[in-house]
């Protein structure tokens, strides 16, 4: 008998700047995984994939990590004014068109999302699909999705929208529009973590995901909205996982994707580090969404390295303990100043050891932001500003919307961090550009560790 076929898209981005940083739709292979075990059978399209060979070529860094195709564009017209160049990120939409001449009709289609200000390019596809095939059931899932749903469906317009984690709630609405139940028993939605990387055109590292959620509820992230239960793949199913990737696909480097892997690191990330440490020398580690200072210890830190972390990025947001207390707790100053001593202890250098710094936010001085600055740079780290994007359903919304000088809550567009909606004055690029000068200064220092 033949399986349903259901097409998968990852839409383009449409935005001042987009970087490729070990960036891949792994929640949408991870529901093509669960797919087939539904008894459908998957396809994939991906509409920012850097290896398509009809594609001019991009630049790739040494540890897979580099560039997306990127095309000017029009600035949207809430936007306009804004003195920086606006682009369509991915591929060009001819050859996503030819793509999609060539893909067999499928019974349904489901495209993910991801930031709310980035739903134009999610439009932009849909329309697209919508041109390749008139009839078929159109579903949307993914971040975006979930935080504005009726957003989602009045610009977007698909035939349905997913909002939340999206197994269960897929399997329904797949039966509704096409009338075809999941077959046999698949694993349970909480467990499948395993993405279909086959699906990709090229897989140059692993994206590895061990756990979903988590158990933090700090007022600035979503991570508790999209995911209510933090849950954990079994160590073992993970090694697994990291045996049959470089077996297959040759990987040397491995992006972490867990928004808390360090948690309870003595029952789940020792496990995994050590047995990656003894089992796959050479392998190159990568944190790109940042890990717990709090659950650094010296026996971790040790682990890390041994395993082959190369590039460690640790959620700082702020050096103030009463920011921390504020938002969640989930670090401290002297936690953090500790677990930087155990990494620099067990070998790791400045250019290793990012820290990321929330800036932007609502009340932020522009006296706070240097003062964390300088707190990263004293203690011999990398300090990453990450401009603050106000997240709708998060607790600091409300108080994002009142400190904005631009309508967030009317329009997704000027959520956008690049536009730093609710700092206060004084807080700009320019300032900004200001201090990664100043980062860059000292991070290129003859002196600097």
């Amino acid at each position: 008998m033949t399986r349903p076929h259901i097409l998968l898209v990852n839409p383009w981005i449409h935005d001042f700047a987009a970087y490729d940083l070990w960036a891949r739709p792994v929640g949408l292979l991870v529901l093509a995984s669960w797919l087939r075990d539904a008894g459908w059978e998957p396809s994939f399209v991906d509409c920012l994939d850097p290896d398509h060979p009809k594609a001019p070529p991009v630049k790739v860094r040494r540890h897979s990590h580099g560039h997306f195709h990127r095309t000017s564009i029009p600035v949207p017209e809430p936007l306009k004014g804004t003195p920086r160049k606006f682009s369509r990120y991915g591929l060009d939409p001819e050859i996503v068109r030819e793509d999609l001449r060539h893909v067999h009709r499928p019974a349904a289609i489901l495209v993910t999302s991801l930031m709310t200000y980035w739903y134009p390019g999610v439009r932009e596809t849909i329309e697209q699909l919508r041109e390749a095939f008139p009839q078929t059931p159109l579903l949307l899932g993914g971040i975006y999705a979930s935080l504005l749903p009726e957003h989602a469906a009045a610009h977007c317009r698909p035939d349905e929208v997913i909002a939340g984690p999206g197994e269960k709630a897929l399997a329904h609405a797949l039966f509704r529009h096409t009338g075809i139940r999941a077959n046999g028993n698949p694993t349970s939605p909480e467990l499948r973590f395993k993405p279909a990387l086959d699906l990709m055109r090229q897989v140059r590292f692993l994206p590895l995901i061990t756990s979903r959620g988590c158990p933090f509820r700090c007022v600035y992230c979503a991570s508790a909205r999209l995911v209510p239960r933090f849950v954990r793949r079994p160590a073992s199913d993970v090694i697994r996982d990291i045996e049959h990737a470089v077996g297959r696909y040759d990987i040397e480097d491995v992006a972490l994707y867990d928004d808390a892997f360090l948690v309870d690191s003595g029952r789940h990330a020792l496990p995994i580090l050590e047995a990656a440490g003894r089992s796959f020398p050479g392998l190159r580690w990568h944190s790109p969404n940042g890990l717990h200072a709090s659950e650094i210890t010296p026996r971790v830190a040790e682990a890390m390295k041994h395993a082959g972390f190369e590039t460690i990025r640790i959620g700082l947001e702020s050096s103030s303990d009463q920011f921390h207390a504020e938002t969640g707790g989930k670090t401290d100053l002297r936690s953090f100043l500790s677990a930087l001593a155990y990494l620099k202890d067990a070998g790791f250098t400045r250019r290793q050891i990012g820290v990321y710094l929330l800036v932007g936010l609502p009340g932020q001085t522009r006296d706070c932001i240097e003062d964390d600055v300088e707190v990263v740079l004293q203690a011999g780290a990398l300090p990453k500003l990450a401009e603050y994007s106000p997240i709708p359903q998060t607790a600091l919304w409300e108080r994002a919307v009142q400190a904005a000088r631009i309508p967030i809550a009317e329009e997704p567009l000027f959520q956008n961090c690049t536009l730093l909606p609710t700092a206060p004055e004084g807080v700009d690029s320019q300032f900004l550009q200001t201090l990664r000068k100043r980062i860059e200064e000292v991070t290129n220092s003859p002196r600097s560790a």
